[in-house]
């Protein structure tokens, strides 16, 4: 039986009211308060306090300190009045109490209810506005890099307009500034080769045994002539392609390729091809089973149920944008996040699309490896299992999902402890695809820790005398 406490203190004024209990030595961890608009519970074993209140509380503004073994309520009443008594007359008939306690835990598990509802609501906010933000920092990231190529393709177009805004003149003014400039480089290299040739007219003076190597400076105006001819023909070559821009750049080199444009002009010149039909054939959807093991039943089942759950849209609201109400989109979004490390924005984005297609197996089991990373076992192992449940009927099409499935959630069971349901969804999995070389290594070391575990296990104990 509880120990009912009795000793208790309060004072009031017309808007508070302070009530003291003695803390009994017990841990404040260990003492279990409930405060309502007319009710008080306090309960710390083997000690018991409850009161019924003469008027209503805002209990949303009650406070609770426990310090110097006391455990001291401020309690703010809801109208401004002295109460001169603190117990509920009606609280002494054994009968009115216990509705007085039914009433106050309805409200109290109302308040609960409202309280969990409306801390989700601010939970699944932020998260949507952490995961709107996250989408705003990538599309602005994109949108800064398109801006940057358009800006240098309207300064490639802006170029190419002002160079075809050009008269011919123009264009022959600034190809001849263009030589001169080149000109003047190459009087300046001929300035030193000439440099190069006194010097070595001066070593031959002085020593004769190199005047062998004169003959080589000698070809040095030979190389001039030929380059100012060079120049010559590429400019006789532009003043054509400016006069004749049409033709420019196509010229005649041979007798055969002024034959094959005549044959060509010739072949381009036969009337339109024959109108003809084509007929096409479509065949039916094919399934891998064997026909005595046919399963198109099954495989049309999942193939629609498939495809229902990926086409599935949320409806039309004024904060969701056009792209955020496909589960699909935000599936490859938050494949984005995932890739890029942002594993609280990728287990938004995949709780986004649940809300809309809660149907789609994918989301799960990309949720789960989220919650793998994270070291969220418990919660991998539930998408897991969800997972699961909706990658039904079993089919070819699915047999992949669920050995991926299978393996996450074993690897999940692994990191918690429970290696029998681990190494059971590890040999389903290998059931399912016996030519994974990884899985079956993965099986092999689970089995030798549970063997190793068996082993320890079965060890007499140490006995220290």
């Amino acid at each position: 039986m509880p120990i009912i406490i009795k000793d208790y203190e309060w004072t009031e004024s017309e808007t508070r009211i302070d009530l003291i209990l003695p803390q009994k030595g017990i841990k404040s961890n260990n003492i279990d308060v409930m405060v309502t608009n007319f009710y008080i519970k306090v309960n710390y074993s083997p000690y018991f306090f409850d009161l019924h209140l003469k008027c209503e509380i805002n209990d949303r503004k009650a406070r609770v300190v426990m310090a110097n073994n006391k455990i001291t309520f401020h309690l703010m009443k809801l109208e401004p009045t002295l109460w001169e008594t603190l117990v509920n007359p009606l609280a002494k008939d054994s009968a009115k109490r216990r509705e007085l306690v039914k009433s106050a835990y309805e409200y109290h598990e109302n308040k609960v209810k409202c309280d969990t509802e409306s801390k989700a609501n601010v939970k699944a906010e932020q998260n949507r506005m952490a995961l709107r933000t996250a989408m705003d920092q990538e599309s602005g990231e994109k949108d800064r890099i398109e801006a940057v190529k358009q800006a240098e393709r309207d300064k490639v177009s802006l170029e190419m307009d002002e160079w075809q805004n050009l008269d011919d003149d123009e264009r022959e003014r600034q190809y001849l500034k263009s030589i001169k400039t080149q000109n003047q480089f190459d009087n300046t290299e001929t300035t030193e080769s000439g440099t190069i040739e006194e010097d070595a007219a001066l070593v031959s003076t002085d020593c004769p045994e190199q005047s062998s190597k004169a003959p080589m400076l000698e070809t040095t105006p030979n190389l001039h002539v030929s380059l100012a001819e060079e120049r010559a023909r590429k400019f006789e070559k532009i003043k054509h392609n400016l006069a004749n821009p049409l033709t420019s750049g196509k010229i005649k080199k041979s007798g055969k390729k002024e034959e094959k444009k005549e044959e060509k002009s010739v072949w381009q010149s036969s009337g339109p091809r024959k109108q003809s039909e084509i007929t096409v054939s479509f065949t039916p959807r094919y399934f891998p089973s064997a026909a005595r093991e046919s399963t198109a039943a099954d495989e049309e089942a999942w193939y629609e149920k498939n495809v229902r759950a990926q086409t599935k849209l949320k409806p039309k609201d004024e904060d969701t944008k056009e792209d955020e109400r496909n589960p699909v989109w935000l599936c490859d979004k938050a494949g984005v996040f995932y890739k890029m490390g942002n594993f609280p924005a990728a287990i938004n984005a995949y709780s986004e699309a649940m809300k809309i297609s809660p149907a789609l197996p994918k989301l799960y089991i990309n949720r789960a490896s989220c919650y793998i990373v994270l070291n969220l076992y418990e919660d991998a192992v539930v998408d897991c299992t969800r997972a699961l449940d909706l990658l039904t009927p079993p089919v070819e099409a699915n047999r992949l999902s669920r050995v991926r499935t299978l393996a996450k959630r074993g690897s999940a069971y692994c990191q918690l402890g429970s290696l029998s349901k681990a190494l059971d969804d590890y040999e389903l999995a290998s059931k399912l695809s016996p030519d994974n070389e990884s899985l079956r290594q993965d099986l092999d070391i689970l089995r030798a820790k549970m063997g190793e575990n068996k082993l320890l296990s079965e060890q007499p104990p140490i006995s220290v005398s």
